[in-house]
């Protein structure tokens, strides 16, 4: 009887203290969005299976741009 009555005052002391904090601690950051990936298939001569490749579109724009550098150069 005794335990159940400690046990009843343990709960209703813990639900006051849970309603004093401060909102500002349970307010979530904004996570930053991760960028979407894009798919895309390779042509690979030699194998009947597609190959795909994912990137985010800044690293399809970055390969892009290096291997037209490649080609500018090899001129």
């Amino acid at each position: 009887m005794m335990s159940l009555l400690l046990s009843l005052a343990l709960a209703a002391s813990g639900t006051d203290t849970a309603s004093t904090q401060p909102a500002t601690e349970t307010a979530a950051k904004p996570e930053k969005a991760k960028p979407k990936l894009i798919c895309r298939r390779i042509a690979d001569t030699g194998s009947r299976l597609p190959e795909r490749e994912c990137r985010t579109q800044e690293d399809w724009n970055r390969q892009a741009d290096s291997i037209g550098k490649r080609m500018n150069s090899a001129k």
